[in-house]
């Protein structure tokens, strides 16, 4: 939660790219409560290698046979893909990326990890060249892409509010350096006294005090 940010580039890459090659299990009481029921069953080592639809049914081909269903719930994962998101168009070119960033060693090769987005401490986007896209560090990258730079703070429950904190703290912190010289000059303008004057009598010296 609180360290993962200040590791070394290679460590960061080890971790992920560690994770992401051993893939992460159900949960083994998840497991169970599946199990238990009589119309639910595992198949093993058994790829898809085609869909297709027949009538009402749907006909899923594998290497140990077809099976026939109603209907599929496909749980495929996700990849990070700008070009499915034209609302990104525009910043999309200018964002700093981790292959912009570090480059790993053979074997340790990681499309996914490689097209991370470069975050800054408030999982701000950072410009690929500095200057090209004003504003782009006002867009923050509060999901799983963040993983690589932040660690599992975005898109996991166990640390999201760690990261939400973090988030927050980090927007309000950009706000108040951006907007310090108008703070310091309500300082400076700043005339309501809080003293009067007449809050306090003054007291006198006593007679044996030095002069």
């Amino acid at each position: 939660t609180h360290g993962h940010r200040d590791l070394p580039d290679t460590d960061k890459w080890r971790l992920r790219h560690y994770i992401q090659q051993s893939q992460v299990p159900p949960p083994h009481g998840s497991t169970l409560r599946v199990s238990r029921h009589p119309n639910a069953r595992f198949h093993m080592a058994c790829p898809v290698l085609s869909v297709h639809a027949e009538g009402d049914t749907v006909v899923v081909r594998t290497p140990k046979g077809a099976f026939v269903f109603d209907f599929l719930v496909v749980s495929t994962g996700f990849q990070i893909d700008w070009g499915q998101r034209p609302e990104f168009a525009t910043i999309q070119p200018q964002v700093r990326l981790w292959s912009d960033r570090y480059q790993p060693p053979a074997g340790q090769e990681d499309d996914e990890l490689a097209a991370s987005p470069d975050l800054g401490p408030a999982f701000e986007f950072r410009e690929k060249t500095p200057g090209a896209c004003p504003g782009l560090s006002r867009v923050h990258c509060f999901c799983y892409p963040a993983t690589l730079s932040h660690g599992a703070l975005a898109g996991d429950i166990p640390n999201i509010s760690d990261g939400a904190v973090r988030l927050a703290e980090g927007i309000a912190s950009h706000f108040y350096v951006e907007d310090f010289a108008q703070h310091f000059a309500r300082l400076e303008a700043y005339d309501e006294p809080e003293l009067l004057g007449d809050e306090w009598t003054p007291a006198e010296l006593p007679d044996s005090a030095p002069v």
